[in-house]
């Protein structure tokens, strides 16, 4: 007669299943954090789009001297006005003036609304920042818990 064989695995088995159980409310969220990784590929492409912000902070602070030196010209309004008013070659400089004004202004709010998408993430990232604060400290919490699970036969696997 055969001697009748065991399966050992199946004790093993029936021990993982059962704390596979204790795991299965955090399925959702496993999947959830796994998804994160395929977000981090092109979170990594945005951030080399940062690198269009330098030139425009070089450009900023060179039109903040211009910017600078358009002021005196702003207090000569007034006056050049009055001048405009009482000579009419003083008309067309003074028109000048305000469309090179104009111009500089529109420009600048064009820019300045090109920027609603990058403070627009800005914002979401910050509150991104604090949704997800949690994580390490969970994480360190994890890998700690992981060891008092740990034989001194088995080595720190966490």
């Amino acid at each position: 007669m055969e001697a009748l064989q065991v399966d050992e695995s199946l004790p093993t088995l029936r021990a993982e299943e059962a704390v596979a159980k204790v795991f299965d409310p955090m399925k959702s969220a496993r999947d959830k954090l796994d998804s994160l990784a395929k977000v981090l590929e092109p979170m990594g492409q945005l951030a080399q789009l940062a690198d269009v912000f330098e030139p425009i902070k070089k450009f900023q602070d060179e039109l903040s001297e211009i910017a600078a030196a358009f002021e005196p010209i702003k207090g000569f309004h007034s006056p050049l006005e009055n001048l405009a008013n009482q000579f009419a070659p003083m008309r067309a400089f003074q028109k000048q003036l305000e469309e090179v004004a104009a111009a500089f202004r529109e420009q600048l709010e064009k820019l300045a609304t090109a920027m609603k998408p990058a403070t627009a993430f800005q914002e979401e990232l910050h509150h991104l920042v604090g949704v997800f604060e949690p994580a390490k400290s969970l994480q360190l919490r994890f890998v700690e818990l992981s060891r008092a699970f740990t034989n001194e036969a088995d080595g720190d696997k966490a």
